[in-house]
C-alpha cells in the first residue's frame, strides 16, 4: 500500500492507494480515532458488483452502521438525491458524532461530501472512489456539491474527508467507456506535471488499457501526488489550483450542451485539444509543440456526440463559468509541459475556431 500525505494548514489527510486495500478501513477509522456512528452511502452499480466485497468490510466496523444506496447517474448530484440523505441521515438519528463513508465514483463523493459537509453544520467524512476518475480527482481535495438548474457543480463547499481510501480491485469491474474517462484527467495531469508523465502515458497507453497493474498503480500515484501538491498549495482554489481546470472550461460547456450525455473525462480529453489549440491561436504554443501535444489527447476515442455541438450555447454557458471574473470568460492554457497560465481571456472567434478545430481533427 502507498501513502501520499495532502498537506493543509488546518487539516492534513492521507490518500492510500493500494489493491484490495478495502479490508484496511476499520483499522485505519480506529488509528485516526474517528466517530463510531458509521452512514455509509454505496453507488447501486459499486453495490452490485461488489456487494459481497463491501459488506465483509462494513460488517467489521465496531460501531452503529447505516447503508444508503444511492441512483447511479449524474442526475443524483441534485437537491432531491440531497434531500433523500438528509432524511435519512435525521431518520436514523444520526447526529454529530458520526462518519460518512462514500463508496463510488465521483458523484457519490461530489453528493456525500456536500451531505457531510452541511449536515449539522459538519461531519466527518471518509472517500472510497471507486472509479479511476474519481481516483485521480475528484475524492482529492475537498470540492464537494451538486448541479442546479442547467450548471454543474454550482452548489457546494470545501470540505476535506478524513482520509481517502483508493482500492484498484474496484476498477476491475469498470466498464471500457469509464476507465477511458478516467484517462481524461490523468492526461490533463500530464500536461500540468512535465514531460515525465507525458511520456510516460505515451508509451504505455496499451498497457494501461490492458489494466495492467503496475502500470494503473503508477499513473494513479503520480495523478494523485500532482493533485495533492496543488492542493496543499491552494485549498480554496485562489490561484495555482485553477491549473486543475485545464480543459474543464470547454469540457463543462460541452456537458451542458449535450446534456450530460457524455462521460465527463471524454469531454475533458475534448476540452484539452481545444485547450490547445485556443494556446496556439492565442501565441502561447508553438506549432510545433502544439502537434506533439495534440498526440496523447488523440490516442483517447470520444463519442460521436461532439460532432453536433452547439458552439453559440457553448459559449454562453462559458460566460456563466463560476471561475470568471467580470464579463470575460478566464481559460486555463498551456505554454509548454509543466507551464500553465491560468485567467487567459481570449476572443470570441478563437474559442469559436479552437471547437472547430478540435471537431475537425477528431472527426475530420
Amino acid at each position: 500500500m502507498n501513502k501520499v500525505k495532502l498537506s493543509l494548514e488546518n487539516q492534513s489527510y492521507n490518500i492510500f492507494v493500494g489493491n484490495s486495500i478495502l479490508k484496511e478501513l476499520p483499522k485505519k477509522i480506529n488509528s485516526n480515532k474517528l466517530e463510531r456512528n458509521f452512514f455509509v452511502v454505496v453507488d447501486e452499480s459499486v453495490e452490485r458488483f461488489h456487494k459481497d466485497y463491501i459488506n465483509a468490510v462494513i460488517s467489521q466496523l465496531n460501531g452503529r452502521t447505516f447503508v444508503y444506496i444511492l441512483k447511479s447517474g449524474e442526475n443524483s448530484k441534485s437537491y432531491k438525491e440531497l434531500n433523500k440523505i438528509y432524511s435519512a441521515l435525521l431518520g436514523n438519528n444520526f447526529g454529530r458524532d458520526s462518519l460518512l463513508i462514500g463508496i463510488g465514483g465521483g458523484v457519490t463523493g461530489d453528493l456525500s461530501g456536500y451531505a457531510a459537509a452541511t449536515y449539522m453544520r459538519g461531519i466527518q467524512l471518509i472517500h472510497i472512489p471507486t472509479t479511476l476518475l474519481a481516483a485521480v480527482d475528484s475524492a482529492i481535495g475537498g470540492k464537494t456539491g451538486i448541479n442546479f438548474e442547467t450548471k454543474k457543480n454550482i452548489v457546494g463547499a470545501f470540505y476535506q474527508p478524513k482520509f481517502v481510501l483508493i482500492d484498484s480491485h474496484f476498477l476491475n469491474s469498470l466498464p471500457e467507456e469509464e476507465f477511458k474517462s478516467g484517462m481524461g484527467e490523468i492526461i490533463k495531469n500530464a500536461f500540468l506535471s512535465g514531460p515525465d508523465l507525458f511520456d510516460y502515458l505515451s508509451k504505455n497507453m496499451t498497457k494501461i488499457f490492458l489494466r495492467d497493474e503496475k502500470v494503473i498503480r503508477k499513473i494513479i500515484i503520480e495523478s494523485v501526488k500532482i493533485k495533492a501538491s496543488v492542493v496543499s498549495q491552494d485549498e480554496k482554489e485562489s490561484g495555482l489550483r485553477k491549473i486543475l481546470n485545464l480543459g474543464h472550461t470547454f469540457a463543462h460547456a460541452i456537458e451542458t450542451d449535450l446534456n450530460f450525455r457524455i462521460k465527463h473525462g471524454e469531454a475533458v480529453v475534448a476540452g484539452i485539444i481545444c485547450a490547445l489549440f485556443l494556446s496556439n491561436k492565442v501565441g502561447l504554443l508553438e506549432k510545433n509543440q502544439l502537434d506533439k501535444f495534440l498526440t496523447l489527447p488523440l490516442k483517447i476515442n470520444v463519442p460521436d456526440s461532439l460532432k453536433k455541438l452547439n458552439v453559440k450555447r457553448m459559449y454562453e454557458v462559458m460566460k456563466a463559468d463560476k471561475k470568471n471574473r467580470g464579463d470575460e470568460i478566464k481559460f486555463v492554457l498551456v505554454t509548454d509541459l509543466g507551464k500553465i497560465l491560468i485567467d487567459v481571456s481570449a476572443s470570441k472567434k478563437d474559442v469559436f475556431e479552437s471547437i472547430g478545430k478540435m471537431q475537425k481533427i477528431l472527426f475530420g
